[in-house]
């Protein structure tokens, strides 16, 4: 599978506000030279972002406010992206839970259920059902986690979450063979997401060209 060529092109990045999603759309503007279309809850974290990118790379960025949990936010997402002919998409945004698996913190598990398999799924869906219709071809990258590939005691509903997006993206990829359309999937440490970039997506082995 030879890495998408994303140079000035669009390129969706959800969970932007902060942490990993933050430092992915810097890497995408700096090492590619795409164009980060940036997605977050928190609109001066957006803001701050997009006047980073503008000002250190002189790249394009727009900003969409947007919560993954609710559909109309979910809409609006597809709706951008159908606008903009978006090449690719880089899903960061999630929900984690940590704590003794207990009856009294069933909000938190049904929002980390809300976030990270049916939010996830349905925009995920609406995307591929837009790139599947674009005259190019468009890759789509969910960011999964190693607590998805093995039992994490205190992170069980957070691990199950994960270990969805893993199974799902990788059936994907076999069904969208072909097609035009790829899906992918990495996993990545805990410890990585406050720091920066996993070192894969830094040295460009996540299917992504910058020529």
């Amino acid at each position: 599978m030879k890495p998408l060529a994303i140079k000035n092109s669009w390129v969706l990045v959800t969970g932007a506000s902060t942490g990993l999603g933050r430092a992915s759309a810097l890497r995408l503007a700096a090492s590619y030279q795409a164009k980060p279309l940036i997605v977050g809850r928190r609109l001066d974290n957006l803001r701050e972002l997009q006047t980073e990118i503008d000002e250190r790379f002189n790249v394009p960025c727009e900003i969409i406010v947007a919560d993954q949990r609710e559909i109309e936010g979910r809409e609006k997402i597809a709706a951008k992206v159908a606008e903009l002919q978006v090449t690719a998409a880089l899903l960061v945004a999630g929900m984690t839970s940590v704590g003794s698996f207990d009856a009294g913190r069933a909000d938190t598990y049904a929002e980390v259920i809300e976030t990270n398999i049916l939010g996830f799924t349905d925009l995920l869906a609406r995307l591929i059902a837009i790139f599947r219709e674009q005259p190019f071809e468009s890759s789509v990258i969910a960011v999964s986690s190693l607590a998805g590939e093995t039992s994490v005691p205190f992170q069980a509903v957070y691990g199950a979450s994960k270990a969805y997006v893993s199974t799902l993206m990788r059936a994907l990829s076999v069904e969208l063979a072909g097609d035009g359309s790829e899906c992918w999937v990495f996993c990545t440490r805990w410890n990585r997401h406050r720091h920066g970039c996993p070192q894969r997506f830094e040295v460009g082995e996540v299917g992504f060209d910058g020529r």
